[in-house]
């Protein structure tokens, strides 16, 4: 398929089919493996909304094309999030209709926060001495999350019964370093693939190649597991994150980006 070969089809039309059934698939899986607090289907799109937290878990997303007209639809979203105190958020990936990235900038939606989805084989690697594995993580742990290092207990606990609720198997790994958590990092083992979140290493403790040893940690643990790929989001200017996952045999699935009007 498209986003994990690269290979050519012989027609557009077969090609176009490969690629949206592989991102399909992906995305699904995504929403399986970081569950919503709450979601809605509505007409090919899905809306979630986790009360805060990442954008990917309070988001519209498209997963096949519209049959309502695109006004009527954003309408009913931003009314969605309204009622839950916020301002929606559009995710689009190359399954959104061309016409509403455009809609939503003639509306004033804001273009922010590229990101990549890339895939990779997983290899027969060996976990890294160094990095320890739990099936639930830590208050310690979650708080190694940027947007959570200064979160109140309930939002803490939001996050882990989120992560918990996947489905699929947890291994939530760490690296110590002088008494404290230095990196982390969380892989999901779900239809055969390892989705990785939320690898973070302190701003102190980089370039040590923790990131690297928590990251073949989680690739190893999902080959044990039985899963024969991994699959990750990086935004894509952070050139650090990129190098190391490229390094591991990571490439680009597909891409997508979000329109959110200013607050």
């Amino acid at each position: 398929m498209y986003a994990e070969t690269g290979q050519k089809a012989k027609s557009g039309g077969v090609f176009w089919l490969a690629m949206t059934v592989t991102i399909g698939e992906l995305e699904e899986l995504s929403f399986r493996t970081l569950p919503a607090l709450d979601e809605e289907r509505y007409d090919g799109w899905v809306l979630r909304w986790s009360n805060g937290g990442s954008r990917r878990a309070n988001s519209v997303n498209m997963l096949r094309p519209s049959t309502y007209p695109l006004p009527e639809k954003i309408a009913h979203c931003e009314q969605w999030f309204a009622r839950r105190g916020a301002s929606a958020t559009f995710r689009l990936t190359k399954l959104a209709d061309p016409a509403l990235d455009a809609e939503l900038a003639s509306r004033g939606c804001a273009y922010s926060g590229a990101t990549l989805v890339m895939t990779a084989d997983l290899a027969d690697e060996t976990a890294h001495p160094a990095v320890t594995t739990n099936a639930s993580p830590s208050d310690e742990w979650l708080r190694t999350i940027d947007y959570l290092s200064t979160a109140d207990d309930a939002a803490i606990h939001k996050v882990r019964d989120q992560l918990l609720s996947s489905g699929g198997t947890s291994s939530f790994a760490s690296i110590e370093n002088a008494g404290r958590i230095a990196a982390i990092g969380v892989g999901i083992d779900l239809d055969g693939y390892t989705t990785i979140y939320n690898m973070n290493t302190a701003d102190d403790a980089r370039q040590r190649g923790y990131a690297r040893a928590i990251l073949v940690t989680l690739m190893a643990n999902g080959r044990t597991a039985g899963g024969s790929r991994a699959v990750l989001q990086v935004m894509d200017d952070n050139d650090a994150a990129l190098a190391l996952y490229r390094g591991a045999g990571f490439t680009t699935a597909y891409s997508y980006h979000y329109r959110q009007r200013p607050i």
